[in-house]
């Protein structure tokens, strides 16, 4: 496993780089890597990765007489996520979503699919609080990469067209393939 960083251009034009965790496998004799962990943003990282070395090697910060300051930046809930990934993988419907639902341009049906569920059963909220929910709980795709809303200001749709239509495209597929799923 070894550290990777991504720079994601944001719906503001600015671009943030991202921390993440990579492994490397092999799959049919050809290595691939998946994402085993999203670490955040670079720049709170470097902020608090002082204290991180300090507690990761014991020191309490009693040498400089100062208590040790915690601070939480980021408090992702993704525990219940993981229990409703856990359902789709013991029910299998991943595949019966896959070949059901067809194939989606960039992320696929299914796993659009599994927000919206995974939303409905955690936080039940339209398509426009589903972008804030996206906000406090960790929700990723199968290969790890984290769903993160995309704001755009237009009158009172805060959400960005392109992921609302996203959201829209899904729940137009699986209603299309309701009766065969």
């Amino acid at each position: 496993m070894y550290p990777r960083t991504v720079k994601i251009r944001s719906s503001s034009g600015t671009v943030n780089e991202y921390v993440r965790v990579v492994e490397s496998y092999r799959e049919c004799g050809k290595v691939k890597q998946r994402v085993v962990a999203d670490l955040g943003r670079k720049d709170l990282l470097a902020e608090i990765l002082p204290k991180l070395q300090r507690l990761l090697t014991g020191d309490t910060g009693a040498d400089t007489g100062d208590p040790p300051e915690s601070q939480i930046l980021d408090a992702s809930n993704w525990g219940p996520v993981l229990v409703v990934h856990a359902l789709f993988d013991q029910l299998g419907l991943w595949a019966i979503l896959d070949q059901k639902l067809g194939r989606a341009k960039g992320v696929p049906f299914a796993d659009r699919a599994f927000v919206l569920v995974a939303n409905r059963l955690i936080a039940p909220a339209s398509e426009h609080g589903l972008a804030g929910w996206l906000e406090t709980d960790f929700v990723s795709d199968r290969k790890g990469r984290r769903f993160v809303p995309h704001w755009h200001q237009r009158r009172r749709v805060r959400v960005h067209p392109r992921q609302l239509d996203a959201w829209y495209r899904t729940l137009d597929q699986l209603h299309a393939a309701k009766d065969k799923i």
